[in-house]
C-alpha cells in the first residue's frame, strides 16, 4: 500500500468520511423510511415464507380476521425494506393461495404437501435463510407478543432467531421474549437455516386490532428486516 500524503487535516477528513462509509455499509436502519439499507458483497437469499394460504386461513376471528392475510401483508413489507440491501428476497406466495392438488382429501395430507412445496421453493431458489411468518392464537386469549422459533438442532437458526426477536422486542409494548428452540415441520425439514417469527396473538383483542394496521405492520417488517440484515454482517 502506497504511503499517505497530505496534511493532517485533510487525513482526518478522509478518515472520517470512511469510517461514516462503513458504518452504512454493515446495516443502516431508516426509522422514518421503509427501506434497510445495506450493502453486500455476496449475495445473499433469503426466502420469505407467508404462513397458511388458500384452503388454510390460519387462525381466524369473528369478525372474520384471517391470519393467512396479515402474514401476506407483513412479508411483503418486509421484502420492500430489504430491497434496497442487495439481498434477494422471495416469497412462497404473492397472493391468497396453497399448493395442495385439486382431489387431496385430510386436513394432514394437505398440510404436508403445501409445507413441503414450500420447503422445496427455498430449495430451488438457493435461499441462505428461510423466515416463515405466522400469528399465534390462544383459547384463553390471555396471551400477547411475539415468539420466533428454531429448531433445536441449529446454530445457525438459533443466532438468526435470536437477531430477528431482540429487534422484534423493541417494538413499544412488546413482551420481551427470547428466542425458543423446537421441532416445527417446516424448520427441521429446510436444508437452510429457518426460524418461524410469530408476530402476536390474533386472539388477544389489543393486539388483534394493531395487527390489523399498516403502522403497526410496519414496525414489525422493519424489525424482522434488521434481523435478518444483521445475520449476514
Amino acid at each position: 500500500m502506497g504511503k499517505y500524503v497530505g496534511t493532517p487535516g485533510n487525513k482526518k477528513a478522509i478518515l472520517l468520511v470512511l469510517g461514516v462509509m462503513s458504518m452504512l455499509v454493515v446495516s443502516v436502519l431508516w426509522q422514518g423510511s421503509t427501506a434497510v439499507v445495506s450493502h453486500y458483497e455476496k449475495g445473499h437469499v433469503v426466502m420469505l415464507d407467508p404462513g397458511h394460504g388458500g384452503y388454510d386461513p390460519g387462525a381466524t376471528t369473528k369478525q372474520g380476521v384471517y391470519e393467512k392475510s396479515i402474514n401476506l401483508q407483513i412479508a411483503q413489507k418486509v421484502k420492500e425494506m430489504l430491497g434496497p440491501s442487495g439481498i434477494g428476497v422471495f416469497l412462497t406466495r404473492e397472493e391468497d393461495i396453497d399448493y395442495v392438488p385439486e382431489g387431496v382429501k385430510g386436513k394432514t395430507s394437505k398440510k404436508q404437501i403445501d409445507l413441503n412445496r414450500r420447503i422445496e421453493m427455498a430449495k430451488e431458489a438457493n435461499a441462505d435463510i428461510f423466515v416463515s411468518l405466522h400469528v399465534n392464537a390462544t383459547a384463553s386469549g390471555l396471551e400477547s407478543g411475539s415468539e420466533t422459533f428454531y429448531h433445536y438442532q441449529s446454530e445457525a437458526g438459533k443466532r438468526l432467531a435470536e437477531l430477528i426477536q431482540q429487534e422484534v422486542i423493541k417494538i413499544p409494548g412488546m413482551n420481551r421474549r427470547i428466542a425458543k428452540p423446537g421441532d416445527f415441520y417446516i424448520i427441521k425439514n429446510t436444508s437452510m437455516p429457518s426460524v418461524i417469527v410469530e408476530v402476536g396473538y390474533l386472539s388477544s383483542l389489543k393486539e388483534q386490532k394493531k395487527l390489523q394496521q399498516s403502522w403497526y405492520q410496519e414496525q414489525l417488517a422493519r424489525a424482522i428486516a434488521k434481523g435478518i440484515a444483521n445475520f449476514f454482517i
